[in-house]
């Protein structure tokens, strides 16, 4: 059996909830936080906005931390750490991994 599509209420709470990722980026954001907000369990919400996001909370509140600390890198002389740490990462070895990983560059070296 397949499983069921989300209903247009649910994906209108999963909308609502990835815009708060979107304002509060920067902020400490837990799965239960964002459940909560959406009105569902925990488990319920994870599948339900991997199915109407494409992936999973913490993937999209990471790619959204990234690429708004791409972009600061682009634009500022700003040093890395202050950066990462405006971004929302607790620690520069974190943000440096999840950063090469994603775009494959040191964060030192940003833009190429």
């Amino acid at each position: 059996a397949q499983p069921a599509r989300p209903t247009g209420r649910e994906q209108r709470r999963i909308g609502a909830v990835v815009r708060f990722i979107e304002e509060h980026a920067a902020e400490p954001i837990d799965l239960t936080m964002l459940a909560e907000a959406a009105f569902m369990s925990r488990y319920h919400f994870l599948r339900t906005f991997r199915k109407v996001v494409g992936v999973t909370p913490h993937q999209f509140l990471l790619g959204v931390r990234l690429r708004r600390a791409a972009q600061r890198l682009d634009a500022t002389a700003e040093p890395v750490a202050s950066i990462a740490l405006d971004a929302g990462f607790s620690d520069l070895s974190t943000f440096g991994k999840h950063f090469r990983n994603a775009f494959g560059l040191n964060p030192a070296t940003f833009p190429a």
